[in-house]
């Protein structure tokens, strides 16, 4: 993959993104290197000696629908929201508890840390 001179974050980063390329993208390996290699490389003198932080995106992670029945559960609608978008009061329950961990998780500093 990499040689030996590149830094190790770049090298991870340059496999992380050809396996993705490869995976959802109907490209092959050498390709989805080559692509991984331009973007590291643009990324590098874009970002090149800063300190990056990257958000674990807890509540990027959930899906619009899911998103969007959390931002409209108001704590005594659950059957609403069920017939609102099809779904059982089960189900509601799920999402709603789902994406309240989310948002502990983003707002919340974990005290074993």
């Amino acid at each position: 993959m990499t040689d030996n001179r590149t830094a190790e974050l770049i090298a991870d980063m340059e496999d992380q993104m050809a396996a993705c390329l490869v995976s959802v993208a109907d490209i092959g390996r050498r390709e989805a290197v080559a692509a991984a290699k331009q973007v590291s490389a643009h990324l590098s003198r874009h970002w090149g000696g800063q300190l990056l932080y990257f958000p674990k995106n807890h509540f990027g992670r959930l899906s619009e629908r899911d998103a969007e029945i959390w931002r409209k559960f108001d704590g005594r609608n659950h059957a609403a929201l069920a017939m609102e978008y099809g779904l059982t009061m089960q189900q509601i329950y799920k999402i709603v508890r789902e994406a309240a961990q989310h948002h502990r998780a983003k707002t919340q500093a974990d005290l074993f840390a």
